[in-house]
């Protein structure tokens, strides 16, 4: 949880959890400087954050310090050049 964690910091959002399960978190963001409140899905293994309801959700890949990741279409690793 911790790429979350850091996510919400860098953006200045509170977390809010509403519900765990052993692969993911969800909850609410408040992104209390714009009085803005978005709920989200955090998936534990891959990182992966969703952000909003269908269909207008976005969907953000976190490295290991909360930092938004280029999502790829295929299989191959990232390149950090």
């Amino acid at each position: 949880m911790k790429p979350l964690v850091l996510w919400c910091r860098w953006h200045d959002a509170k977390l809010r959890l509403r519900g765990r399960s052993p692969g993911a978190v969800w909850g609410e963001l408040d992104f209390w400087k714009e009085n803005r409140l978005v709920i989200f899905h955090f998936d534990l293994q891959t990182h992966t954050l969703t952000i909003g309801k269908e269909p207008d959700h976005q969907t953000v890949q976190l490295d290991e310090m909360g930092i938004e990741r280029p999502q790829t279409t295929d299989d191959r690793p990232q390149s950090d050049v």
